[in-house]
């Protein structure tokens, strides 16, 4: 198995998670040539990665959109002649590139989705002890983002904390006016230095946000993800919604307070033994929910089961990573307001 292709995701969430059954395949096979299959939003993040290869695009709505466009693709990898398709996406064009396919164990979806990817590799009698998400940050990358930090004037002694407001998705959000409350209390409580993220299309947000405290954060507008990646990972604590930068800072090593409502945090929460899902208690009746590009599903965009949680809520997960050694596990800890 020399030449290995795994058939990653399209958002970068998704593509992060995949991330864990890297490091189980460099250890099993000697020396293998790993490339990462993954969607145009992921490439630049990972495209760059020490531990992978080589980086490809699949472009579903774009260049490999139609019958035509997933011909092409399935062309241009065979010519590849890779030895294995570690087929995560559970996709038929994978099936198709004329080398040995292991494919998703079917079963119970119930499970995180780290979990399932894994189980992928413990079918074929590999191991997977202590696996999970990795992005591996280079030294240029690190000290890209301690010049930043340098330059804004953020003291080493100071608490940092990373907070990121958006998302895809409205109905997965935490209101900014909450995200300001809990920045302020933060600053001033904890004297912690504010790293406050946003996506290219999250400006208006993040000034929002920015507007509504207290005291002045940190804007970080870099639209490069290895920049971002690398600006969390000198992060203490990282404070967010469900989307794919709460899934980069469990993968840099950064504990996460992840923010969950309609979504289901069994199946995508963060990874990882030093992680916090908060979440209000309260049920709907539809959630948990992940109805795509039809927020809410049911119309009405935000959703009242992640409004429900409050800044106390997110305050008190706080003070477990600044006032204790015990961290819980994200798996199997949530706290609630019920």
């Amino acid at each position: 198995m020399k030449r290995i292709l795994i058939f990653s995701f399209s958002f970068i969430g998704d593509a992060v998670l995949s991330t864990a059954v890297i490091q189980p395949l460099r250890s099993h096979f000697p020396n293998p040539h790993i490339t990462f299959l993954v969607g145009p939003s992921a490439f630049d993040l990972l495209a760059n990665d020490p531990q992978l290869d080589t980086t490809l695009i699949y472009d579903n709505r774009r260049v490999h959109a139609g019958l035509k466009g997933r011909i092409n693709l399935i062309k241009t990898l065979r010519h590849q002649k890779f030895d294995l398709v570690v087929n995560l996406r559970d996709s038929f064009i994978a099936r198709c590139i004329g080398a040995k396919h292991w494919g998703l164990v079917r079963g119970d979806r119930e499970r995180h989705a780290v979990t399932r990817y894994l189980e992928v590799l413990n079918k074929q009698g590999i191991d997977t002890t202590d696996a999970h998400p990795h992005l591996q940050l280079t030294e240029a990358e690190r000290n890209t983002a301690s010049r930043f930090l340098a330059d804004a004037g953020v003291k080493s002694e100071k608490l940092l904390i990373g907070i990121h407001p958006g998302g895809n998705w409205e109905y997965k959000l935490w209101r900014a006016e909450k995200y300001a409350q809990l920045a302020s209390t933060l600053s001033q409580e904890k004297n912690a230095t504010i790293l406050l993220f946003a996506g290219p299309n999250e400006r208006e947000l993040q000034a929002q946000v920015a507007g509504s405290m207290d005291t002045s954060p940190i804007l970080v507008k870099t639209e490069n993800l290895r920049e971002v990646a690398a600006l969390i990972a000198a992060c203490d604590v990282y404070i967010g919604n469900d989307t794919g930068p709460m899934h980069i800072a469990a993968a840099v090593g950064t504990s996460v307070i992840a923010l969950f409502g309609s979504t289901n945090h069994i199946r995508s929460g963060p990874y990882g033994k030093k992680h916090t899902v908060v979440q209000s208690g309260m049920d709907l009746g539809c959630n948990p929910c992940h109805p795509g590009r039809r927020p809410g599903g049911c119309g009405a965009g935000s959703c009242a089961v992640i409004d429900g949680i409050t800044v106390e809520q997110v305050l008190e997960a706080v003070n477990v990573y600044t006032s204790s050694t015990s961290i819980p596990n994200s798996l199997n800890f949530s706290l609630s307001s019920s």
